[in-house]
């Protein structure tokens, strides 16, 4: 059974340009994650491709890992498929060979005006038109005004576009230990299920009545496989996975059949 490890971040704390106190993605994360690392991990957990992308943060040099990032994908371009952090220049990294974009609603910055307030991004508007033309999917951690934003903001604007909700669309308050709470994952899914474009990964879902949740309410055709490594390594991911009562076609739609079906010419 083949399988794309879909949420997976390369990272080296030399890209860091400084650490925040309010930082949370960098004090927790800032380790080594290299291709070596990546390559082990798949090895292991017998994965035949993996999505990567830098640490989507406002306190990491996104230029230099992003081009690292698509210069490890193309030493090993059977076992790396590049996303790169969003940004205002898609056609570069397009014309670059980048297969998706990586947006990080609290790492980048963009949910918060200066008062502190939940607002709309209109920061990166030209940049989901130019996904939006080219059908390049969107990865996206999305903040706490996440229904209203991807309803009537960017998929009113770009209806078309492609977009995957990491991690099933979760809040981590710092008030659960920085864990998912069902009760506000159920609320998204159901407020967005309707959305043909909308896929969801389930990485970072460590309770499986959560995913069980998630597959009633949208199917198995909507949910994706990932790691987000360094926060959990594809083996142990696939070990929880692994205790769902799911059937072989299931499990081949998730671990492989509906990243492949939103990315294309993935072998």
């Amino acid at each position: 059974m083949k399988i794309i490890d879909a949420h997976c971040h390369i990272h080296s704390p030399q890209w860091v340009k400084t650490i925040d106190d309010n930082d949370f993605l960098i004090k927790e994360f800032n380790v080594k994650s290299t291709e070596k690392e990546i390559l082990l991990n798949m090895q292991e957990a017998n994965i035949d491709k993996t999505i990567v992308f830098p640490m989507p943060s406002v306190e990491v040099n996104l230029e230099a890992a992003n081009l690292y990032t698509l210069y490890i994908s193309k030493l090993y371009p059977d076992k790396f498929v590049p996303f790169t952090v969003i940004d205002e220049k898609p056609e570069k990294w397009f014309n670059l060979g980048i297969k998706g974009f990586k947006e990080h609603t609290f790492g980048q910055r963009i949910q918060k005006d200066e008062n502190g307030n939940d607002i709309f991004s209109q920061k990166f508007k030209k940049t989901y038109q130019f996904m939006e033309k080219y059908r390049i999917p969107l990865l996206l951690h999305a903040g706490a005004n996440r229904i209203d934003r991807i309803k009537n903001d960017i998929l009113k604007d770009t209806p078309n576009l492609i977009i995957i909700m990491a991690h099933l669309g979760a809040d981590f308050p710092i008030s659960n230990g920085h864990r998912s709470v069902k009760k506000q994952i159920v609320m998204t899914l159901k407020k967005l299920k309707d959305f043909s474009n909308l896929y969801w990964d389930i990485t970072a879902i460590i309770d499986n009545t959560i995913i069980n949740e998630a597959i009633k309410i949208l199917g198995i055709d909507k949910l994706i496989f990932g790691s987000d490594f360094p926060y959990e390594t594809p083996s142990q991911a696939l070990e929880r996975l692994n205790k769902l009562n799911l059937t072989n076609e299931d499990k081949e739609k998730l671990l492989y059949e509906n990243i492949k079906k939103i990315i294309g010419n993935i072998k």
